[in-house]
């Protein structure tokens, strides 16, 4: 992969996909769907790429899809999870998927692992068209939790830690789309994606961390014993049939990876002082 657009530069996995392929050499078009969006997360990730000459920003506006080379990352991971107004991206997304030039653009849609569910339902009817459209270019990778730097505010194991530097013990609530049968860490998930990306592969596919009660064992390392309070013996939703399970191959240790948010977490808190 020489180049790359990526929609959804500064949401959680959009910007960590961006600054992993900037370091593999790869050329990023980031488009920003959320201009007026000014939070210390998002500044600090706009300076933080903004000086890698092999990245360049454009606002959803002023986005010229037909000039778009390499493969487009749409990146729907947050919005579908209910945190952002998503509508402007819908619109100029699924317009633009209808002309020619993008029907043959190696496409990746990145959603939530809560949308795999047999029984779950896109609410958005043009995104759930776009994916099981036979005329695009078009690889969907579903997302279980993901945790490391940059996680959002409003994640759990980003409360926790919110929680606790404030001395607030009591755990927060589960969002309820927020997947607790499985988890990946950030650097794990976006090296999976790109591999799957340049693989050429079309289709459906759930990533897996291949391991047992992993977000559990996150939510142990976080709060101790206090974790058995979240246990939910219920079994794992089934998934579509038309759903794949694409397994990482080795994991991060989870001690290390919550290490490295907490000090991200905590260097931005300190950065507000």
């Amino acid at each position: 992969m020489e180049r790359a657009t990526i929609l959804g530069i500064y949401d959680f996995i959009g910007y960590s996909l961006c600054r992993y392929l900037l370091d593999e050499g790869v050329e990023i078009n980031g488009v920003d769907t959320e201009g007026n969006r000014k939070d210390s997360f998002t500044e600090e990730k706009r300076l933080e790429i903004g000086r890698n000459s092999n990245f360049l920003e454009i606002s959803l506006e002023d986005w010229d899809a037909e000039q778009a080379e390499g493969i487009l990352f749409v990146t729907l991971f947050e919005s579908l999870q209910g945190r952002h107004n998503t509508y402007g991206i819908y619109e100029v997304l699924l317009s633009e998927l209808e002309n020619r030039k993008l029907k043959k653009l190696p496409t990746v849609v990145i959603l939530p692992a809560y949308f795999a569910q047999e029984k779950a339902e896109l609410r958005e009817a043009r995104v759930n068209s776009l994916i099981y459209s036979r005329d695009s270019n078009l690889l969907a990778l579903y997302l279980p939790t993901i945790y490391g730097p940059w996680q959002p505010e409003e994640c759990f194991f980003q409360q926790v830690m919110s929680r606790s530097l404030y001395e607030n013990k009591k755990i927060p609530d589960i969002g309820p789309r927020e997947w607790t049968h499985d988890c990946l860490y950030i650097d794990d998930a976006v090296k999976m994606i790109k591999e799957l990306a340049e693989s050429g592969l079309q289709g459906q596919y759930i990533l897996s961390s291949g391991e047992q009660d992993r977000w559990f064992k996150c939510a142990e390392e976080l709060l101790g014993s206090g974790a058995g309070l979240l246990r939910n013996k219920a079994a794992a939703p089934a998934i579509k049939n038309s759903i794949k399970v694409s397994t990482v191959g080795e994991n991060e240790q989870i001690s290390k990876g919550l290490s490295r948010q907490k000090e991200q977490f905590n260097r931005i808190q300190d950065s507000k002082d």
